[in-house]
């Protein structure tokens, strides 16, 4: 069985890893989110690991950028053994930049996360 939790080990945050990252060319938007995907160079303990970036240009203050990545965190961590299910070996890298300029209710993002990630699954096994 798969914990729903999102442990340190889960998420991105090697300078290296997340450069790679921003260098790929697979990336796709659902509104209010943009993801950036590619399969891991340097495969950790999880299949997945993940980040959230929000510009400050959208939120001046560090509480409402710190607001929608914990929502961002909490659709993907609601969503994770259904991924995990379907992600079969592979070792990807993800990035969930947020695009709108309002707080989000939790709802949309939820709905954005799960159709991104569907997307993500979809290429990969094409």
């Amino acid at each position: 069985m798969i914990r729903q939790t999102l442990c340190k080990a889960e998420r991105l945050y090697h300078r290296k890893l997340f450069e790679e990252l921003l260098n790929s060319k697979s990336s796709f938007v659902k509104y209010p989110l943009r993801v950036v995907y590619t399969e891991s160079s340097l495969p950790g303990e999880f299949p997945i690991r993940m980040a959230v970036s929000v510009g400050k240009k959208r939120f001046k203050r560090a509480n409402k950028r710190n607001r929608v990545k914990r929502l961002v965190r909490e659709a993907y961590r609601q969503y994770k053994p259904e991924i995990y299910s379907k992600i079969g070996d592979r070792h990807i890298d993800i990035l969930f930049i947020f695009l709108d300029t309002k707080l989000p209710e939790f709802d949309t993002v939820k709905k954005s996360v799960q159709t991104l990630m569907d997307k993500i699954i979809e290429r990969i096994e094409s």
